[in-house]
């Protein structure tokens, strides 16, 4: 499995920013080492698959975002929408997919009327 520092150091930081938790706080509910956690959000260490798992648990994240980052990792809103998707059952995840599937739709009617 790769890690990428950045990436998972930006999703805690959101994550925990996100819960209005201060790194103290998050530091001992995770049970590590406020320096070990302030090196996670700065990119200068890797997680262990332990505080890994923990972290992904606690905030009820994919590992996805971490694993095959991508250029939205950084984007608050993307991060708010993949943490309440994991939330959803099947029912609500096909009402989210057909409402945007209806808003690409129409944003794509609007440029071609406006062409």
């Amino acid at each position: 499995m790769t890690y990428y520092p950045k990436s998972f150091g930006t999703v805690l930081k959101n994550a925990r920013m996100d819960k209005k938790l201060t790194q103290a706080e998050l530091a001992e509910i995770l049970n590590i080492s406020l320096s070990y956690l302030k090196d996670l959000e700065r990119f200068r260490n890797n997680p262990s698959y332990e505080v890994f798992e923990k972290v992904m648990h606690y905030f009820n994240l994919s590992a996805d975002s971490v694993i095959y980052p991508n250029k939205k990792q950084d984007d608050n809103t993307y991060q708010q929408i993949m943490r309440l998707l994991v939330q959803c059952d099947e029912k609500q995840l096909h009402v989210i997919l057909a409402t945007a599937q209806a808003l690409l739709t129409m944003n794509e009617n609007g440029k071609e009327n406006t062409e």
